[in-house]
């Protein structure tokens, strides 16, 4: 962790420049990942980047460049990551993409924290290298579960439909949004109605639907006319903050639930619902500074969505989640 620093204070020491010391710092990454000594077979250079990378994140705090919350919630998610866990590499799959945004949202520019988010992005990548390359993750496992990898992947890509909001007219977004619900809507009503066509579906295009969706309307229809009603019904702040907690807390609950749930939790695991709530509490804190509530307001709609979804409302989740949060955050706006 000393290698990277010296570096660098040894290239202000040469260079007398913050350009000339970040280069030096990141030779020592690169010369530790591909030394020339060593016919350039290296190591992955985790401890020289992390040494760096707590410099800095040192340094912004002192500057006010990092808000002494967002470090103290990145601190409190982290014990909360690995108490679920237990496993340094599923720790940084939630704290290091939490990190990137932070720190790209409230530090202002400069090279510094240009080299910030390449450390921050390089850990993350070699905390998914090794994830794959150790067996950590085992895509088998959830598929005996019943659950479609390429549905869990995309869903974090519904978030673009929310950037799309804070750029364009609530109409336009609406339209593309109902386009795209009706695109997976029709298909499930003909098949509903259908055996024939539902036994095509099944027998014939697999890896689309779940097992248990032969009856009832797909989790990913349900989800989009979730995300669609929602924009519909509240203002622009409360839907975009809703759908968010629709989009991560899912994401991650299901991630951490099925992979590391234990402890049951109404209908889910505490494990899973703790990585709900964390993803809830980190995307409405970086979601805070672009919207007109105050951030208490923000956390309680993110504890409502965690307890909608673990509670055996006899509703789908994915249709509850954003609605019901929705609606809470707007009550308590209104008193």
């Amino acid at each position: 962790m000393g290698k990277g620093l010296l570096a660098l204070y040894l290239g202000k020491l040469i260079t007398d420049s913050s350009l000339g010391s970040l280069l030096a710092a990141g030779a020592s990454v690169v010369g530790h990942a591909f030394p020339f000594y060593l016919k350039f077979r290296g190591g992955q250079a985790i401890a020289t980047a992390t040494g760096l990378m707590i410099y800095f994140l040192i340094k912004f705090y002192i500057n006010d460049w990092l808000p002494w919350l967002s470090l103290f919630l990145l601190a409190l998610l982290v014990i909360v990551f690995a108490w679920i866990s237990r496993q340094g590499e599923f720790v940084g799959l939630f704290i290091q993409p939490s990190l990137f945004f932070l720190v790209l949202i409230f530090a202002p520019f400069s090279f510094e924290k240009f080299f910030l988010i390449i450390m921050i992005a390089y850990l993350l990548v070699i905390n998914i290298i090794n994830i794959w390359k150790f067996g950590l993750w085992k895509p088998s496992e959830f598929l005996q579960k019943g659950l479609i990898s390429w549905r869990l992947y995309l869903r974090p890509l519904a978030f673009l439909l929310i950037l799309f909001y804070f750029k364009f007219e609530k109409k336009f977004v609406l339209t593309f949004v109902g386009g795209l619900t009706l695109f997976f809507l029709i298909p499930d009503l003909l098949r509903l109605i259908s055996s024939r066509i539902n036994r095509f579906f099944f027998l014939e295009i697999k890896k689309i639907y779940k097992e248990k969706e032969r009856s009832k309307f797909s989790s990913i229809t349900l989800f989009l006319l979730s995300f669609f009603l929602t924009l519909l019904l509240f203002e622009r702040d409360i839907a975009i903050i809703a759908v968010s907690f629709l989009v991560f807390g899912d994401f991650f609950s299901k991630i951490y639930g099925l992979r590391f749930g234990q402890r049951p939790f109404f209908e889910k695991t505490l494990e899973g619902s703790l990585a709900h709530l964390g993803a809830c509490l980190m995307v409405g804190y970086l979601l805070h500074p672009f919207i007109n509530f105050s951030l208490p307001v923000i956390f309680l709609g993110g504890f409502t969505a965690t307890l909608i979804e673990a509670l055996p409302l006899g509703l789908d989740d994915n249709l509850s989640v954003s609605l019901l949060s929705a609606s809470i955050i707007y009550i308590t706006l209104l008193f």
